[in-house]
């Protein structure tokens, strides 16, 4: 089941997180009772608020960077988009979609609705291109950030979550990954860089509005967007299996 989750910025504007709940059973408890409101509160990198719904399940005191979870004491939702553990143990449910950096974007004491995303909310020509990302395996979303409407996206294949988001132009499509890391001009930023680029990925380095180093690729149509978006997924896993074995 896939949730939308909007928190309303200073300014008014929609911020919708995505996501999605892998445990069936728990998806048609939750539906049942949206939508719903609350108040998010900030924690480290975390984002949770109550949400009244009682939820039960095996827990975890462990979670993995993009993991969506319950926990219980608080009856809140959790997203986490970093890798700070959970304050006591929770259920975990499923992920959210997208680059992961959006969430620091959240302010505490922001106003938020959960609620099932409707077809009709978004453009016939983005659905089409959700159901031909969704048949090719990744879980993807249509959302509103700031009334910029997007695709955003994960694949979650070797117990690993990789974010990525869609944005669809008249000339094509452009795919940006989940952050790599925080740009800052030094020299182990350069060197890395270089690294990267020259012996890992077959992807563009590139830069986020917001400053992180990225991957991303340039898809010129439909059939493009499939093949650049699975090169994106496959380079991305492997500056996190590089970088993993260097630190």
């Amino acid at each position: 089941m896939y949730l939308r989750i909007t928190f309303i910025s200073k300014n008014g504007e929609p911020m919708e997180i995505l996501g999605h709940i892998s445990q069936e059973d728990l998806g048609d408890i939750l539906s049942k009772h949206l939508p719903v409101s609350s108040v998010a509160e900030r924690w480290k990198e975390e984002i949770y608020f109550s949400t009244g719904i009682e939820l039960s399940g095996p827990t975890t005191s462990r979670i993995v960077a993009g993991s969506l979870a319950y926990w219980p004491p608080g009856k809140a939702l959790c997203l986490f988009a970093g890798p700070n553990q959970p304050y006591g143990p929770v259920i975990p449910l499923g992920w959210f979609l997208g680059p992961r950096h959006y969430v620091l974007q959240i302010e505490n004491g922001s106003e938020v609705k959960v609620d099932v995303p409707r077809d009709e909310d978004y453009l016939p020509d983005i659905q089409k291109l959700v159901k031909l990302i969704r048949e090719s395996g990744y879980l993807v979303a249509p959302r509103n950030w700031r009334n910029v409407v997007s695709i955003v996206g994960a694949s979650t294949k070797r117990d690993t979550r990789i974010g990525f988001e869609i944005f669809v132009e008249k000339f094509g499509y452009i795919i940006e990954s989940d952050p790599i890391f925080k740009r800052d001009f030094s020299a182990i930023d350069e060197a890395l860089q270089l690294r990267i680029r020259a012996h890992l990925i077959k992807s563009r380095l590139d830069i986020n509005e917001e400053g992180f180093v990225i991957l991303s690729e340039y898809a010129s149509n439909e059939n493009d967007l499939i093949d650049k978006l699975n090169r994106l997924i496959t380079d991305y896993q492997k500056v996190l299996d590089v970088l993993s074995l260097v630190s």
